[in-house]
């Protein structure tokens, strides 16, 4: 039986959530599962309930989530970082270094490692001693899947060696299969909305800054105005309804659900609108799917749009949410998000999408299909460079 310790998914509380990571986790466990003789041992804050849904040995954060993290990668034969975006420093200097961490660990055991459909921040999302860093450890790894284009020129550009890294596509491609492509019809509209103001660049991430009492939340009124501005000229034309998707959820968290509650109590037709809250992975996806279009703040709602057959609008406030796109094929899906006008362009981008929802998704199936064949490279590279005798 070989054992194989994943860092990808580890709830920041009990009561919240993180759909993207846990969707990365569902796909890593569905192709991981799909080898004979393997254990997945993972980090959870609900250890019960996370053997219970996926089968796997869960390594308990309540008494701290490096603790955790050790006992994974001594347990394990082989231990994989991602998939995600492994670095970035927007968010907190400590957020690379963290992710990093099992490699480390891996390597002070003696243990293989692999990093699995990741993704690289750009230009200044990267602190100027990252690079060597992911230079370092990134060289470590039996292998390395990267899901853009872009994190691939960026590892290649720091001398990895080009036998060992593959450009993939982000692994929750692997769950597209299980969603027919529908005919964009639907007169739902989907948004998934973030207060993102807290990325500073501050050295602690925010969960921290929370416990300790040091964050204070900015008058972000204004944005939310914009956006209940904009969902009700939409319930205006084309009536329909509106179904909010907090992607993270939680108090230490961006608490999405908290802003999508406050974006729908500004608006005229809150009967009109819906907060489906994230309390299974399968039934929040099969929602998304049932939109024929959804406006997104996250990466992952843009990703599991695709994934699912919807059709996203992104608002990225990072690159990974342009590079995403642009791999989709959509790049012409996004708005800058720092625009003056950036509510104005992202209604007339919406009225123009909705209208021609079943051209753009005959496109995009083909684009679908392809990421979904792309996805297979994580699980190949995988088994050549981790589990081959």
């Amino acid at each position: 039986m070989k054992k194989v310790f994943s860092s990808s998914w580890g709830q920041l509380e009990k009561g919240g959530s993180n759909v993207g990571d846990e969707a990365i986790f569902a796909s890593q466990v569905r192709d991981i599962s799909s080898l004979d003789g393997i254990r997945i041992g993972v980090m959870s804050a609900v250890p019960e309930k996370t053997e219970k849904v996926y089968d796997v040995k869960p390594f308990d954060v309540s008494k701290g989530k490096l603790r955790a993290m050790t006992r994974g990668v001594r347990w394990s034969d082989v231990v994989i970082v991602g998939g995600g975006e492994l670095a970035q420093d927007r968010s907190s200097l400590l957020y690379t270094p963290f992710n990093l961490h099992p490699i480390r660990l891996a390597r002070r055991y003696n243990k293989p490692a692999f990093a699995w459909s990741v993704g690289i921040g750009q230009g200044n999302e990267l602190a100027r001693w990252t690079p060597g860093q992911l230079r370092k450890w990134l060289g470590y790894c039996s292998g390395v899947t990267v899901r853009d284009r872009s994190s691939l020129e960026t590892l290649l550009d720091l001398g990895l060696n080009p036998e060992k890294v593959r450009l993939a596509s982000d692994s929750t491609f692997t769950l597209a299969g299980d969603y027919a492509q529908p005919h964009g019809t639907s007169e739902i509209l989907g948004v998934a909305v973030r207060n993102v103001s807290n990325r500073q660049g501050n050295i602690l991430p925010l969960e921290i800054r929370k416990k300790l009492g040091f964050y204070r939340e900015p008058d972000v009124t204004g944005i939310r105005r914009e956006w209940a501005n904009l969902l009700d000229r939409h319930i205006d034309i084309h009536g329909g309804e509106i179904r909010f998707f907090p992607f993270h959820t939680g108090s230490l968290s961006n608490s999405d659900d908290f802003e999508c509650e406050a974006v729908m109590a500004m608006m005229k037709h809150s009967d009109r609108a819906t907060v489906i809250m994230p309390t299974g992975i399968r039934k929040f996806l099969t929602s998304i799917s049932e939109c024929r279009v959804i406006l997104t703040v996250p990466l992952h709602g843009s990703i599991l749009s695709v994934v699912t057959g919807t059709i996203p609008i992104a608002v990225p406030y990072a690159s990974k949410g342009y590079r995403f796109m642009e791999e989709a094929g959509i790049a012409g899906l996004a708005i800058d998000s720092s625009s003056d006008s950036w509510g104005e362009e992202l209604s007339v981008l919406l009225e123009r999408t909705w209208d021609t929802s079943q051209n753009i998704l005959q496109v995009l199936a083909e684009k679908r299909s392809e990421l979904a064949e792309k996805c297979t490279m994580n699980l190949e590279l995988f088994r050549q460079t981790c589990l081959q005798p």
